[in-house]
């Protein structure tokens, strides 16, 4: 007689721990190994899987993931991006640092700082010629 039984599952199509795993597996090959700044306009980026990126600062700065750039102001009543004014340091990397496991915070030169770039979000702004090449 047995003490307990394994659930039922469906013979084919993924199973929900196959799911799971394969989130984990992503997650971890969209994690940087390496982070540095490369020029003062760009910023090397070496992946787990071995990928050698490129994310221009200009980019990383207008693709900010704050509430205030990207419209969710609501003392204004909007919920479209408004128009950032062009401060002096807008586009100078202050500091970058790794928050949990899962995203950068940047310090800009202009003293703003309170977007996160999740891994995913850091790569898909790769603009190295291979990832280029893909996006065409």
């Amino acid at each position: 007689m047995a003490l307990w039984r394994s659930p039922v599952r469906p013979r084919y199509g993924p199973q929900k721990d196959n799911r799971l795993i394969v989130l984990f597996l992503l997650k971890r090959i969209m994690q940087p190994t390496r982070i540095a700044l490369e020029s003062p306009d760009r910023l090397a980026v070496t992946w787990v899987d071995g990928h050698n990126g490129i994310v221009e600062l200009r980019m990383l700065r207008d693709q900010c993931p704050c509430a205030a750039c990207q419209g969710e102001t609501v003392l204004l009543r909007t919920y479209a991006p408004t128009p950032q004014p062009e401060l002096p340091g807008k586009y100078t990397l202050k500091s970058a640092s790794p928050v949990g496991s899962y995203a950068l915070q940047v310090v800009w030169g202009d003293g703003h700082a309170t977007g996160l770039y999740t891994w995913e979000l850091l790569r898909s702004l790769c603009s190295c010629p291979e990832c280029r090449k893909g996006s065409k």
